[in-house]
């Protein structure tokens, strides 16, 4: 799998237990900058989670929050600059990266950025989706998160599999799924975009290390479980309350802050947090895509896409041209694979 962001950091997700970076590559540069990749960079975060949400081992969480591809190796190819900007002639360089060098085998590549209808070479990006396309790879594009604006390059190209957003509730206690507010839209006639919808919140993905943001989850945690130990030790308990009734309330106090913190910016460990968006979404469909040529490696682009888009759910009440075929199902994208090609083989 390759995978077009901003930045990228070797997390080690991707490291652990088995190094499954293939490659590392800067679009912007003629040579890759290892102290770049290397060293945590702010704007590196949004590719990492991209890439671990897709195809992460877990490893820091013990297996927990790994993706559906975890056992996928990986190309990475930065196409941010100047801390994180998105130039058309970067993302361009970067979708065509698989044909210059077909011995990494990508098969499958996501593109979780967008490039503005102003820029001079954003008719490239949809010509170098074509390109790829036809040689076999195929695209997964993040659609945008603006409610009822048009999808950016290249999640307009025809060719690209774009993924908006959904929020899968399940069909228990939980309720229905929902679709959630994401860009779309004809960039073309004939053309509607996104073509299905995938999980878009509440998606679990490692932080960056060394980032504010990881430094203060950490810091959180640890103050969380310092002021439970504290409370057990002092007799802040109804059971043991040798403790003043100010002192537990200004324990009880502190914890509610912490507790709402962790809360509002989506913490679930000291590693990694809930992330939201599209730029998630399509990664995700793309791990599906990847488990689809694993059961059955001569898809074509083309049956990937009427694989993913045969086998999804549309939803009730929800617009045809705002959800496309309706939200990715795993499951039956995989079996329907199998499927394919076990008719293939008669």
């Amino acid at each position: 799998m390759g995978f077009v962001d901003v930045g990228f950091y070797p997390h080690p997700d991707l490291m652990q237990p088995r190094r499954r970076i293939k490659a590392y590559a800067d679009a912007t540069r003629d040579d890759p900058v290892g102290g770049d990749f290397f060293t945590p960079q702010p704007f590196g975060w949004h590719g990492t989670m991209t890439a671990c949400c897709a195809a992460g081992s877990g490893y820091v969480s013990g297996g927990r929050y790994r993706g559906l591809a975890s056992e996928s190796d990986v190309v990475l190819i930065k196409a941010g600059v100047d801390g994180g900007r998105v130039r058309g002639k970067h993302v361009a360089h970067a979708i065509r990266f698989p044909l210059r060098y077909p011995h990494l085998e990508i098969r499958i590549l996501n593109v979780s950025l967008g490039v503005f209808p102003s820029d001079p070479d954003r008719a490239d990006v949809e010509e170098a989706v074509r390109e790829v396309v036809a040689r076999g790879i195929t695209v997964f594009a993040a659609a945008g998160n603006t409610a009822g604006a048009m999808p950016l390059a290249p999640g307009s190209a025809t060719e690209a599999i774009t993924v908006g957003g959904g929020h899968v509730r399940g069909h228990g206690e939980h309720g229905e799924d929902e679709h959630w507010p994401s860009s779309h839209g004809s960039p073309r006639p004939g053309v509607h975009k996104p073509d299905l919808l995938a999980p878009s919140i509440w998606v679990p993905a490692p932080m960056l290390p060394g980032t504010l943001v990881a430094r203060e989850a950490v810091a959180l945690f640890q103050l969380v479980s310092v002021l439970e130990e504290a409370s057990a030790e002092h007799g802040f308990s109804e059971t043991r309350q040798t403790a003043t009734a100010e002192e537990r309330e200004s324990v009880q106090g502190l914890l509610k802050a912490v507790a709402a913190r962790i809360a509002r910016h989506k913490y679930i460990s000291p590693d990694y947090q809930h992330v939201d968006g599209t730029s998630f979404a399509s990664p995700i469909t793309a791990s599906v895509a990847a488990q689809m040529l694993e059961a059955n490696p001569r898809l074509t682009p083309a049956e990937i896409r009427e694989g993913l888009v045969s086998t999804a759910a549309p939803l009730k009440n929800v617009e045809k041209a705002v959800q496309g075929a309706g939200v990715l199902q795993p499951r039956l994208a995989v079996e329907w694979a199998l499927h394919r090609g076990a008719l293939a083989a008669r």
